[in-house]
C-alpha cells in the first residue's frame, strides 16, 4: 500500500436505526472510495435487497460485528472485482429455499486480481457461498461457510493462483470445497492450494473435489461426515463436460465417516470410495495420493476407475473400511503407470494390488506455492 493510500481517511458506514434497506447507501459508499481507502461497516444489522459490487482497486471493506442480511434469493452476492481489494470480517446472512445456479445468487463472487476474502462468515444462501469466477491471485482464508444450497467454496472459469486455506465449511447442499473446469467456458482453473480446511456434514456432493483442473494440491484438510458421496474426488466428468484433471496432489488429509451413517435425507448413497479418482471419457493423470488417514468408510477406501493412469497411492493409513480398501478399476495402464505401496489397514501392511508397481516413479507436483498470493494477515482482528 502506498504512503498516499495510508493517508486517506477511513470511511465508516452505520446501520439505520429503523432497519430499513441500505443497499443504495452501501453501494454509493463503495463507489465513492478512493483506491487504497478503507471502509468500516459499524457493528449492527444491514438489510440488503440486491447484489453489491466492490470495484475500486486496493480498497478494504471491513465489517467485524456487522451483519448483511440478504432479502432477495436471486440477487444477493458481493462482487469483488476491484484489483487488490479485500473483504474482511463481515457476516453475510443468505436467503433462499430453492437452489439457484446464477452468479448473482452466490454470497461472495470473486472476479478480480489480487482479491482477498478473509474472516468472513456466511450463513445460508441459494447457491454457492464463495464463488471464485475467473479470479487470479486470490486468497480465501479463515472464512466460515454454513448451509448454502450449493457448494461452500467453488473455484471455476479459469481461476489461477488461488489459496483456499483455514476455512470451515459445513452442511452445504453440494461439494464443500470444489475446483471445477467446464469445457464450455474454454478456461481451465489451475494452481490451486486447498490446505488446512475443515469440511463436514454436507447432505449431497463431495467433501473436496477437483473436477477438471491442473496443478492442484489438497493437503492437511479434515473431511468428515460426507453423507452420500466421496470425501475427496479427483475427476473428469462427462455429465458436466469438464476438462481433464492433471498434476494433483492429495496428501496428509484426514478423511472420516464417509457414507457410513444412517442419515436418511431422501437421497441414495453413491456407494463410492472415501478417496476416488474417476474419468470417462476424458482422463485423470499425474496424481499422487499419499499419507492420508481414512477411517469409517461405508464403501471402499480408495478407488481409481476409468481412464486413470500415471498415479500413485502410497503411505495411506486405512481403518474401518466396509468395502475394498484399495480398488483399481482403471483401464489401459501398464504397471509402471500405477504405484500402490506402503498402505496399511488397521496397522497391517496391504499387499500391492495386481497391475500396480511398488517402485515406479509418478510425477505430480501439485500447486506451485511460490506463485500463490501473500495473505494480508494484518487486516484480520486477533481472536
Amino acid at each position: 500500500m502506498s504512503r498516499k493510500s495510508q493517508m486517506l481517511p477511513v470511511v465508516t458506514v452505520a446501520p439505520t436505526a429503523n432497519g430499513g434497506d441500505q443497499t443504495d447507501a452501501l453501494q454509493a459508499a463503495f463507489d465513492a472510495l478512493q483506491p487504497g481507502q478503507r471502509l468500516v461497516l459499524a457493528p449492527g444489522s444491514y438489510s440488503v435487497s440486491r447484489s453489491l459490487t466492490v470495484a475500486k482497486a486496493d480498497v478494504v471493506i471491513s465489517g467485524y460485528g456487522a451483519t448483511l442480511v440478504a432479502t432477495n434469493p436471486g440477487d444477493q452476492t458481493i462482487v469483488m472485482s476491484g484489483s487488490g481489494s479485500t473483504l474482511v470480517g463481515v457476516t453475510l446472512i443468505g436467503t433462499g429455499t430453492t437452489r439457484l445456479v446464477t452468479r448473482e445468487s452466490t454470497k461472495v463472487e470473486v472476479t478480480g486480481t489480487g482479491v482477498q476474502v478473509l474472516d468472513v462468515k456466511i450463513q445460508g444462501g441459494a447457491s454457492a457461498g464463495i464463488f471464485v469466477y475467473g479470479g487470479t491471485n486470490v486468497a480465501i482464508v479463515n472464512n466460515t461457510v454454513r448451509s448454502t444450497l450449493a457448494d461452500g467454496i467453488h473455484t471455476t472459469y479459469g481461476s489461477t493462483n488461488v489459496l483456499v486455506q483455514g476455512n470451515t465449511v459445513t452442511g452445504t447442499g453440494d461439494d464443500l470445497i470444489a475446483v471445477v473446469s467446464y469445457q464450455a467456458d474454454g478456461r481451465i482453473s489451475s494452481n490451486v492450494l486447498i490446505d488446512h480446511n475443515s469440511v463436514s456434514g454436507n447432505y449431497w456432493g463431495r467433501g473436496i473435489a477437483v473436477v477438471g483442473g491442473q496443478a492442484v494440491t489438497i493437503s492437511d484438510n479434515t473431511v468428515d461426515g460426507v453423507q452420500k458421496a466421496s470425501g475427496i474426488l479427483v475427476a473428469q466428468e462427462a455429465s458436466w463436460n469438464t476438462y481433464n484433471a492433471t498434476n494433483v496432489v492429495v496428501s496428509n488429509n484426514t478423511v472420516s465417516n464417509i457414507q457410513n451413517s444412517n442419515v436418511n435425507n431422501g437421497l441414495q448413497p453413491t456407494q463410492l470410495a472415501a478417496i476416488r479418482l474417476s474419468a470417462w471419457p476424458g482422463t485423470v493423470s499425474s496424481v499422487d495420493v499419499k499419507d492420508n488417514r481414512v477411517s469409517n468408510s461405508g464403501y471402499s477406501g480408495f478407488q481409481a476407475e476409468g481412464n486413470i493412469c500415471q498415479f500413485s497411492v502410497t503411505g495411506n493409513v486405512f481403518s474401518s473400511i466396509a468395502g475394498a480398501v484399495v480398488s483399481l478399476l482403471q483401464s489401459g495402464c501398464t504397471p509402471s503407470q500405477v504405484v500402490a505401496t506402503g498402505n496399511t489397514l488397521g496397522g497391517v501392511a496391504l499387499v500391492s494390488p495386481v497391475g500396480a508397481s511398488t517402485s515406479a516413479t509418478i510425477w505430480a507436483g501439485g500447486a506451485l506455492t511460490t506463485t500463490l498470493p501473500t495473505v494480508r494477515w494484518s487486516l484480520m482482528q486477533t481472536k
